[in-house]
């Protein structure tokens, strides 16, 4: 599900296009707990900003203390390890909160955290809620890191590290939930403790400071100054949602909101805030801030600003809006919420609000694992909504996990004795991805994102063979990609293009050249780009760990699966053997005895509701003089195209018949009545099958593309092996003609007279589908049309500025229909498509695509201030209709 970016409101923060969400991969990293509280991700090195490793760890039992773990980030290439490993820092007895840093100053962090609380607020340890930290010495092998006691408070529950009040030392903000058991009206000291001169060598408690008291403190998050100035602080507990910060000697503070309201739900205990987290909207720092309502409740909330407010959070008023409600309290008045975090997770530049919900009982899909509301007009309080999670979340780490510049996030399950027991506590990573894998009887289903939806470039290896790492890779819009020396291209979406180096040409690739010709896949640069709609396509890297050519042997040219952790088990278990053909189901008694060869297939769709293919992958070899049977797909409607890695016999290439159907035999095929492309290493062929005006594929009555008969025929002489790459698309318009010319940009589309009297646009400026097209008179409000060229074509598409709708007729297009504007394209884009022809006076003609003089013309009306927009046939014009583009 997409989520589509409209404005956030008049504070000036639009996003500039829709923005997807990514997919997130579940990789487990440690199953089968007997109980989860507290995980947070652990920059190991204190500069680390990128592959950091976990500490989880639960409250532990009465008489079993908890082991608290870091657990070693496979992904991160230092750790040189390909599991989650396992180092237990502490044995503790019930360790709540946990917070790190570089306390010895050796370059590594520290750990910080409390423990002895007691099993349960109902039981808090009177001497307990001590607060310590563990030494980090950089071993990474090391276990039970050295604890020296930092000071105590019982009930201690909440802590963060910073620089508060000063600059030159370590501080720690603790917060207690209460001061004795079952005490929720006395309210609680903040404190902060700071670091004495010496921290290793002294045992003596840090030096606390208490700076306030506040009621039931569930929550505490830094807030850093962008000015690089002291980190401030923000807490969300009974008393709602209070900033604090340290200026000119003195603790000051600010009541955001105070949450769920006393009165809310009678006899509770519990109001206020139970969770809080700042959003950065754009430039702005705090552009939102989300909560969760009240202890362990079940409302999600967000505070807002006005119009005209400022940035960051100080002198605003915040407005408070509930975004859900997961439904009734439980009889202690509890519910499923436990955490809220602000992170962008989709790379827009706007931070979605994620919410970690613990389960409940009985089990429910909505109070069950991370949801994610992201803002759609903020000042409203308006979001949207979906889920990235099912798993028990009791509370959320985020972090770059796998170093890709994407946010990654993990949970550890909520199961604490007398609150909420997951039945399968868990530790589980959630990794970013654009491309998804999954096993499809013997082939692979790869999902990706529309490259106009999305903000992140996405690369995946998957197969290694005839010298050649085989990549899939999606480029977002306007994007450029670093690509390895010697490597090659096929594109399946969109549009890539570079300065070659060698021809000192701009290159341009897109779906397929031109029809019965060839063109080379090679990328002299250092690098490639994609246009305005973004691309898909495969990369084909140099690879030295796969057989070198030629290939005298097909034991030479194994195929090996790379598709590489975390993608699921079954997926990376998968072989690729090559299967002679004439052992395949479909060869039925064919190609006996014949050096020729396929493999497992990849399919490859978009990630959306559509699943729309974009291409399924199939790779052959043949040997030498080996034919792969002249065919002529009348049994399935694609197009196809052939990339060759390798031409080992130096001769292989596409043949097509080049006459009618009927008078072309292909079981004794005579090579004299066909063409030949001979398809050299890291070329691909243009379309084989034939078109009609414009470029548009010819279909038989069966609906399938109208091919001539074609095959691959290999070369003939010593014995070797040619290896190519068959991409199976969907019909699309072939490259119809060379047009240097372009029309595309922004324009008012204005009637051609010396003088123009009348301007186009839609009936009411309405979006809606079907809405009549009209020529308004030139003094009326002017609306604007936005030129794009159709991809790998010499047409044009023309949508409305405003609203998005397409220029369009309906189907048949016929003399006199009125034209329309719509968002539900016709295939191929049949129905609004255009030919934009410039006559030699200059005058602009406008024909329907796949028509041979249909054009767009008003409809003269007299007495109407406003005139249809119709189609007309331009030869029974006396004048052909004319229009202008004037750039806007």
């Amino acid at each position: 599900m997409a989520f589509l970016a409209t404005s956030l409101g008049c504070h000036a923060h639009t996003a500039s296009s829709p923005a997807s969400m990514p997919s997130f991969m579940k990789d487990e990293v440690e199953g089968g707990r007997s109980d989860g509280y507290w995980i947070e991700a652990f920059p190991y090195h204190a500069g680390d900003k990128t592959g950091q490793n976990l500490i989880g760890y639960g409250l532990g039992f009465e008489n079993t203390t908890s082991k608290v773990e870091m657990f070693i980030n496979p992904f991160n290439p230092k750790n040189k390890t390909s599991n989650w490993d396992r180092r237990q820092l502490a044995a503790l007895e019930f360790p709540v909160s946990m917070t790190y840093a570089d306390i010895s100053g050796n370059g590594y962090n520290d750990v910080i955290i409390s423990d002895r609380y007691g099993p349960s607020m109902d039981d808090i340890w009177h001497d307990g809620g001590r607060v310590s930290w563990l030494e980090n010495t950089g071993d990474t092998n090391a276990e039970n890191w050295t604890r020296r006691t930092m000071g105590a408070s019982p009930g201690m529950h909440r802590l963060k590290a910073g620089h508060f009040t000063r600059t030159d030392r370590v501080q720690i903000c603790a917060a207690p939930i209460v001061v004795k058991s079952s005490d929720l009206t006395t309210p609680a000291p903040i404190i902060i403790f700071t670091a004495p001169d010496d921290p290793k060598s002294t045992h003596a408690n840090w030096s606390p400071v208490f700076i306030t008291e506040l009621h039931l403190v569930h929550e505490i998050i830094v807030v850093p100054d962008p000015q690089g100035g002291l980190d401030r602080l923000m807490f969300a507990g009974r008393d709602g949602v209070n900033f604090l910060w340290y200026e000119e000697l003195a603790w000051k503070t600010l009541n955001v909101g105070k949450g769920l309201p006393q009165d809310a739900i009678p006899n509770s205990p519990y109001w206020g805030s139970g969770s809080v987290a700042v959003a950065r909207v754009d430039d702005d720092y705090a552009g939102y801030i989300g909560s969760c309502e009240g202890f362990h409740g079940n409302t999600v909330s967000v505070y807002t600003k006005s119009c005209n407010a400022s940035k960051g959070i100080v002198g605003i008023e915040w407005t408070r809006h509930v975004l859900e409600d997961f439904g009734p309290l439980n009889d202690k008045f509890t519910g499923s919420i436990h955490e809220v975090v602000c992170a962008d997770v989709d790379g827009d530049g706007v931070d979605e609000l994620l919410v970690a919900m613990m389960g409940s009982a009985p089990p429910s899909f909505d109070k069950t694992g991370v949801w994610c509301y992201k803002p759609t007009d903020l000042e409203k309080g308006k979001f949207s909504k979906m889920k990235l999670s099912n798993d028990s979340a009791g509370r959320i780490a985020i972090a770059d996990l796998l170093s890709n510049g994407r946010l990654d996030f993990s949970t550890i399950s909520y199961s604490v004795p007398g609150y909420f027991e997951s039945p399968h506590p868990s530790i589980n990573g959630y990794l970013s991805t654009g491309i998804t894998a999954e096993k499809l009887n013997n082939e692979v289903c790869f999902r990706v994102p529309r490259p106009a939806t999305t903000k992140f470039t996405s690369e995946l290896e998957f197969l290694d063979v005839a010298a050649r790492r085989l990549t899939l890779v999606v480029l977002p819009p306007n994007t450029e990609f670093k690509v390895p020396a010697d490597s090659a291209v096929k594109v399946m979406f969109g549009i890539i293009s570079w300065k070659d180096a060698k021809t000192g040409h701009n290159e341009e690739r897109v779906l397929a050249t031109k029809p019965f010709s060839r063109v080379e896949m090679s990328v002299h640069a250092e690098g490639v780009k994609s246009h305005e709609e973004g691309a898909v396509f495969v990369l084909f890297k140099k690879s030295t760990t796969s057989g070198q050519p030629p290939y005298s042997d097909m034991k030479q040219v194994a195929a090996h699966n790379i598709i590489p952790v975390p993608y699921p088990d079954d997926v990376r278990a998968m072989t690729f053997p090559w299967v002679k053909v004439e052992d395949t189901p479909w060869a039925n008694g064919r190609f006996k005895g014949l050096e020729f060869y396929t493999l497992a297939g990849f399919h490859v769709r978009f990630a959306d509701d559509s699943d729309d293919i974009i291409a399924h992958i199939q790779l052959w070899t043949a040997g030498v003089g080996v034919s792969a049977g002249f065919h002529n797909h009348v049994e399935k409607s694609f197009c196809e195209i052939h990339a060759c890695i390798v031409n080992g016999t130096g001769g292989g290439g596409m043949r097509w018949a080049l006459v009618d159907d009927d008078k072309f035999n292909p079981d004794k095929p005579n090579l004299d009545q066909t063409g030949l492309a001979v398809v050299p290493d890291l070329y691909e062929h243009s379309p084989l099958w034939r078109t009609g005006l414009d470029g548009f594929p010819l279909l038989r009555t069966n609906d399938t593309i109208d091919y001539p008969w074609h095959a691959w025929l290999a070369g003939s002489g010593k014995q070797s092996y040619d290896v190519w790459v068959v991409f199976e698309l969907p019909p699309f318009v072939a490259f119809s003609s060379v047009d240097s010319s372009s029309f595309s940009g922004r324009f008012l589309i204005e009637n051609d007279d010396s003088k123009p009297t009348s301007v186009i646009g839609l009936k009411d400026n309405s979006a809606t589908d079907g809405t009549p097209v009209l020529a308004f008179p030139a003094d009326h409000y002017q609306q604007e049309w936005i030129i794009a060229r159709v991809t790998g074509t010499s047409l044009y598409q023309i949508r409305h500025a405003e609203t998005g709708s397409l220029l369009a007729a309906r189907w048949p297009p016929i003399a006199g229909q009125v034209l329309m504007g719509t968002h539900s394209p016709a295939n191929m884009s049949l129905t609004s498509s255009w030919s934009i022809n410039k006559q030699s006076d200059g005058k602009i003609i406008l024909r329907l695509a796949a028509t041979k003089d249909l054009v767009m013309a008003i409809e003269k009306t007299k007495d109407v201030a406003s005139e249809r927009v119709v189609l007309k046939v331009a030869a029974y014009e006396a004048v052909p209709p004319a229009w202008r583009l004037k750039p806007v």
